[in-house]
């Protein structure tokens, strides 16, 4: 696995742990679903970034863009 991938995994890691910590220290509701949305996004970020794949909502843009050429 080259280092710049490990780069990147390692920082969606750190995020998706802020993201984390928002979640045990924040008390609104609103805070409460960003942060889960935080943790979900940089979770898959830095899956997909450790096996070189593209992330959920890259292939999510792909396919609808795909269904839209006529």
């Amino acid at each position: 696995m080259p280092i710049e991938r490990v780069y990147k995994s390692a920082w969606h890691l750190l995020i998706a742990a802020v993201g984390v910590y928002e979640l045990r220290n924040h008390k609104t509701k609103l805070s409460k679903v960003l942060a889960c949305g935080l943790i979900a996004f940089h979770a898959d970020a830095a899956i997909c970034d450790a096996l070189n794949i593209p992330t959920t909502p890259q292939r999510l843009i792909a396919r609808t863009i795909s269904n839209c050429k006529p």
